[in-house]
């Protein structure tokens, strides 16, 4: 590990280093756009090809879960609510640019979200931030419902 990579970091080079992050690279799930410690960017491509960007701060990693935003991949800043992906139901929820100003999703497994949701322990157990499976799990539960059948495409198509 080189002198200027921290734990937390060398844990999370570690996970994409593992085959479940590449196993979905290499299906075009997802791929890792750029990382600046803490900082990292994903695409996550949706069922019509959209693919949407994430900007996760990953301070503490992996103990600590990230928080993510959706994020303009290209202009490198965050993604215009007019361009995030709706549906019926589950994926706007998800994707709500007027939960916490569209800081982050509204994901059991986002750190922010989960402040005062004691409940979602209970209730959506699988979507629970899990250290051990690290940043594929966060990448899986977006990935899964930009191609369920609840994803209605960009909001402004």
């Amino acid at each position: 590990m080189p002198a200027h990579t921290s734990v937390d970091e060398a844990v999370f080079l570690a996970h994409l280093a593992g085959g479940s992050f590449r196993l979905g690279a290499a299906a075009g799930r997802w791929r890792s756009v750029s990382l600046t410690w803490p900082h990292a960017v994903f695409g996550v491509r949706a069922a019509d090809g959209i693919e949407y960007g994430l900007r996760f701060e990953c301070a503490n990693y992996p103990q600590t879960p990230p928080t993510a935003r959706p994020w303009d991949v290209a202009r490198d800043t965050p993604l215009a609510p007019e361009l995030w992906p709706t549906g019926q139901a589950r994926v706007p929820l998800a994707f709500n640019p007027g939960w916490k100003n569209g800081s982050c999703l509204y994901l059991p497994c986002d750190r922010q979200s989960i402040e005062g949701h004691a409940n979602w322990y209970n209730e959506h157990p699988s979507l629970i931030w899990d250290p051990s499976i690290g940043i594929v799990h966060y990448l899986r539960i977006v990935h899964e419902l930009l191609n369920s059948g609840d994803y209605g495409g960009r909001r402004a198509a």
